[in-house]
């Protein structure tokens, strides 16, 4: 028997069926909230840091480099690109791919992301992906100034939103593409993006079809990169994303609904995407009507006023609440985001936190939700929100993620013992030319041929245990949903070093990086 082959086939075989409660799902259940007590408005009067809830380190003089994780997590989004390469692509195991991702009617839908350790393109996770980059951006630009890095992460960016401007066009205003590639099909195969040679499958929007939470977020991705270019002064190119966010957020609230994917990345709630492209529009355009248009969303909708289960794909209520608060001032939103961060600091919810201290949601993907929930306390203590408690929270996440309570780093390419066999097929397979096999890839026993550097993997369970090994895609995949909001986080802490800001719990023992 091939046993190699066999095995190969089962670890596909399961990464098709495990989608149905992993990856793809959101956590414990779509918009589940922490607690939905809207008359709840107290919190502690006095918040306690966290000495009894984390693995202390000695005080040491020296921080994580976070413009280097910021320069590799930049690097990770180009190993992603679909399409065309450009003449500076900076991967060198990397090469056009794809090129013939077209809709029937010949409608160019080449470029964009491929999602994960996989090499389909689903919108909604990158558009998602997207604005949450352009978020951690405006919010830390001066991090991104300092490090030499605005032009390389406005052309990150730049290139989800050329590809999504593709997916909506004025030749066919009613028509929306939201997925190029099947799944199915794609997780049973293994191999590098560029050796794709059958037609693949494109999923769309039209006329009746509800999709109001993948459009809006499409919208919100452009909008958001609009922002991005204008405050970095580059405006001719934010004009060129600004109209089509704004097509896109008219064609959202015409398809009230949430679009009609059932087993990869399904979603049951439209309002947060609707209300997140209508903050990003007022951002972008500066046009009264779309801030009016939020806060009525916001205030009609008990669900939006809720405490999320967390800050991810598929829930973006806490990120509004804090866009809402930055550009009103209103203390109501205020309070609703502080509800949802004291709800889930130790002192309020230690059985939320392993043993080892990391803020653990679901095993799958475990750090996105740490990432995630740390960019929340960041962005928050920036408009004064509990800043030191908040701060020292994100320093205690990030150590976890970079290695400080473990042997290893999570982070590929980054501190001590990093992982190096992700799930991810690309990187998996040998030179650019040389055919990748079962036994060169996927079961290769070594570190993966090419090193995908900067790339968060999925992380541990909740009793802090985790293996490096390409065939556990609930621990070791990696995706773009996964380094968005992580990305975000080093942005801010390195942000807070060069303020002089940066809280003690954020430095380290050791120095080798």
């Amino acid at each position: 028997m091939n046993w190699p082959l066999i095995c190969l086939a089962l670890i596909l075989i399961l990464e098709m069926v495990a989608c149905s409660s992993g990856r793809y799902q959101f956590g414990g259940g779509d918009h589940e909230s922490l607690d939905t007590d809207e008359d709840e408005r107290t919190r502690r009067s006095v918040t306690p840091l966290f000495t009894d809830y984390f693995i202390k380190s000695k005080p040491a003089e020296y921080s994580h480099d976070y413009t280097k994780l910021v320069d590799n997590s930049i690097l990770f989004y180009a190993a992603q690109r679909s399409g065309k390469l450009p003449k500076d692509n900076p991967i060198p195991w990397r090469d056009d791919s794809c090129l013939d991702d077209r809709a029937q009617d010949g409608t160019d839908l080449t470029g964009g992301w491929y999602d994960a350790g996989d090499n389909v393109k689903f919108n909604f996770p990158m558009a998602w992906s997207t604005s949450v980059l352009a978020w951690g951006f405006v919010e830390f630009m001066d991090a991104y100034k300092e490090a030499g890095l605005v032009d390389d992460m406005l052309d990150s960016i730049r290139w989800p939103c050329e590809y999504f401007k593709k997916c909506h066009s004025k030749r066919n205003p009613n028509v929306y593409y939201y997925q190029v590639g099947d799944a199915d099909i794609d997780h049973t195969i293994w191999d590098r993006p560029e050796s794709i040679d059958y037609k693949r499958t494109v999923y769309k929007l039209k006329g009746s079809d509800t999709g109001t939470d993948v459009i809006g977020l499409t919208a919100a991705a452009l909008a958001s990169c609009t922002v991005a270019y204008r405050e970095a002064g580059k405006r001719g190119r934010a004009k060129t994303f600004e109209q089509q966010a704004e097509d896109l957020y008219a064609l959202a609230k015409k398809s009230l609904g949430c679009y009609p994917s059932t087993k990869y990345y399904n979603n049951d709630k439209w309002q947060d995407e609707l209300l997140w492209a209508a903050l990003w529009l007022y951002k972008a355009t500066n046009k009264e009507d779309y801030l009016i248009e939020a806060e009525e969303i916001y205030e009609k909708n008990r669900f939006l006023r809720g405490r999320s289960w967390a800050f991810g794909w598929s829930d973006t209520r806490e990120a509004s609440k804090l866009l809402l608060y930055s550009l009103t001032g209103n203390s109501n939103y205020k309070t609703d985001v502080m509800k949802y961060l004291e709800a889930i600091m130790p002192y309020s919810s230690p059985s939320l936190y392993s043993p080892k201290g990391l803020f653990f949601r679901h095993e799958w993907g475990s750090l996105r939700y740490a990432a995630g929930a740390s960019m929340t306390a960041l962005v928050a203590a920036k408009y004064g929100m509990n800043p030191n408690v908040y701060r020292e929270f994100a320093c205690n996440q990030t150590n976890y993620m970079l290695g400080d309570n473990e042997n290893h780093s999570f982070v590929i390419g980054y501190g001590t013992n990093p992982p190096c066999r992700p799930h991810h097929r690309a990187s998996s397979c040998p030179d650019l030319g040389a055919e990748c096999t079962n036994t060169n890839s996927m079961q290769y026993p070594g570190c993966n041929h090419h090193e995908l550097t900067g790339a968060l993997v999925g992380g541990p369970d909740g009793s802090d245990q985790w293996s490096d090994n390409r065939g556990n895609f609930i621990q070791n995949e990696v995706a773009c949903d996964y380094n968005a909001p992580f990305q975000g986080v080093m942005a801010g802490l390195h942000q807070l070093k060069i303020d002089g800001n940066l809280p003690p719990a954020c430095y380290i023992l050791h120095t080798e990086v």
